[in-house]
């Protein structure tokens, strides 16, 4: 029989190394089990001036399974696949795609127009158009001399 503990009497060495052991284990099964809730689905925001748009990757989920909600500082995507059983009795060998139910906000770095916002789904990327608050998008100042301002007075 082989030993997997160094030394039998060092009870702290040896509850240490199963301590790690377990720890590696429940990491590698956690890693087979679904995505990160966290970063599911990825997501990208970037700003096209007048707008931000959010995309986000959506396999396999179509409109009527995503629900989109946005209030002036962030914006909420939900999805719901559920499973669709085929007609009948039948026997599943293999079920690798199943039910999948998530949630996920992402906080805005500006204000935005709620009532304007649109969302598409197109070959699995959810396209969420928001265009900003009219207070949020930069102003064009002109800059005088002070010369030129007391010449005026």
């Amino acid at each position: 029989m082989i030993s997997y503990f160094s030394d039998p009497y060092d009870s702290i060495r040896t509850f240490e190394l199963l301590r790690r052991r377990m720890n590696q284990a429940l990491r590698e099964a956690s890693a087979d089990v679904a995505p990160r809730a966290a970063s599911w689905p990825r997501a990208s925001l970037r700003d096209d001036g007048a707008a931000l748009v959010l995309e986000a990757e959506v396999p396999g989920m179509t409109e009527a399974e995503l629900e989109v909600s946005a209030t002036r500082e962030s914006l909420t995507i939900k999805g719901e696949r559920k499973e669709a059983a085929p007609e009948g009795s039948y026997s599943a060998h293999r079920r690798e795609r199943g039910l999948i139910k998530f949630a996920r906000s992402v906080a805005l770095p500006v204000k935005i127009e709620v009532d304007g916002v649109s969302a598409r789904v197109r070959d699995g990327i959810l396209t969420v158009t928001m265009p900003k608050h009219a207070d949020a998008t930069p102003r064009s100042i002109t800059v005088t001399s002070a010369a030129k301002a007391e010449a005026k007075a």
